[in-house]
């Protein structure tokens, strides 16, 4: 069988031929790939011409955002049975540890398609049924973008808990909703706002796309505002009246991050979900950030990966999503390809491109 890989040295994906999976030993669960998200992560490790692969082996498979089938168990299995559908969990803790797996140190983990393990570009793989989580028949059109939603959600959660516990229970009621700006137009901004918009914030995002285009007119077909870069005003007179209680960075872009926080209100809050794999030394004014932040008593939260709460928090957002408008919800999905055609969408995005799915 065959799976796309990420090569030492190289930039350009490539196919491995692998070994198919034996029937599972006791504990262990075989899948099938049914669909796979191809993700901005996938591109920097490929840009990175470094990828973590495992031990002795030259590359990574990648794919890491997977909805499957189970195929067969092995004895013991009693969660699953063959034809039931699952998302896989990404990352799993490598040590004994008292936190969860998301919350690990480098080191202290294996990521499947990202770090040390590989991952779900192939049509069979196994697993343990404490990393996969049921999808039932209803939810298959929508579940493989779970994952690209859970990095915001996992944010989001926190960001409530941490403001309730400085401030009060409960800080931000809906009757007074934060103001949130998200900055970005990919598939982690889009779950930014699927994920605010359900928790009935007023939410703006901000882009470098035409208000005509495709991904600005999402922006509101979903339910949010749209906020395009040449309008936007990132040093308003009254910040308390103009500026936004919560930044989600979806980015990964410093100087844009730098530039957005000076618009958060006092008692606000900033998520940084993006980066590059590789950053780079700039010359941008971190100090005027870092005075507003003091002042404004922000809360600065960096934020990866995702708990299992967060991944069933987002399917059961995509979920009512999915009820109240399934056809704008479907048009997230930007592009399916065979795993055949797969390798130029991890080396290019379409302009105007959201996800990317390889059909198996």
């Amino acid at each position: 069988m065959r799976g796309i890989a990420a090569f030492a040295g190289r930039v350009e994906p490539g196919f491995v031929d692998l070994t198919e999976p034996p029937q599972p030993a006791p504990g262990q669960v075989l899948c099938r790939t049914l669909e796979l998200g191809v993700c901005g992560t996938d591109r920097e490790i490929l840009h990175s011409r470094e990828p973590m692969s495992p031990p002795g082996c030259g590359f990574l498979v990648l794919g890491h955002e997977c909805l499957a089938q189970v195929e067969a168990v092995g004895q013991g299995v009693r969660e699953y049975r063959a034809g039931d559908l699952v998302l896989p969990l990404v990352r799993r803790a490598a040590v004994d540890a008292p936190h969860r797996p998301d919350m690990l140190a480098m080191g202290n983990y294996t990521e499947r398609g990202i770090v040390l393990e590989h991952g779900f570009s192939t049509p069979y793989w196994l697993d343990e049924p404490r990393h996969l989580l049921p999808i039932a028949p209803a939810q298959r059109p929508f579940a493989i973008l779970v994952e690209p939603l859970t990095c915001s959600e996992k944010s989001m959660s926190e960001i409530t808990l941490l403001q309730r516990a400085r401030f009060g229970e409960p800080y931000w009621q809906p009757s007074a909703p934060p103001r949130v700006l998200i900055t970005g137009l990919g598939p982690i901004a889009f779950g930014a706002l699927l994920g605010s918009l359900a928790r009935g914030w007023p939410t703006t995002v901000y882009g470098r796309d035409d208000p005509t285009t495709f991904r600005a007119q999402m922006v509101v077909e979903l339910g949010g505002e749209y906020l395009p870069a040449q309008q936007a005003n990132f040093d308003p007179a009254d910040v308390e009246r103009d500026g936004y209680d919560l930044l989600l960075e979806c980015t990964g872009d410093d100087e844009l991050a730098v530039r957005a926080a000076a618009i958060v209100r006092a008692r606000g809050a900033i998520a940084w979900l993006g980066s590059t794999r590789r950053p780079e030394p700039a010359a941008i004014n971190v100090a005027r950030m870092m005075r507003d932040s003091l002042l404004r008593n922000h809360l600065i939260l960096g934020s990866v990966n995702a708990a299992l709460r967060d991944f069933s928090a987002s399917l059961a957002n995509l979920t009512r999503f999915h009820e109240q408008m399934p056809n704008t919800l479907a048009r997230l999905i930007t592009s399916r390809v065979a795993q055949d055609e797969a390798l130029w969408h991890y080396e290019h995005r379409h302009p105007q491109g959201i996800k990317t799915v390889v059909e198996f």
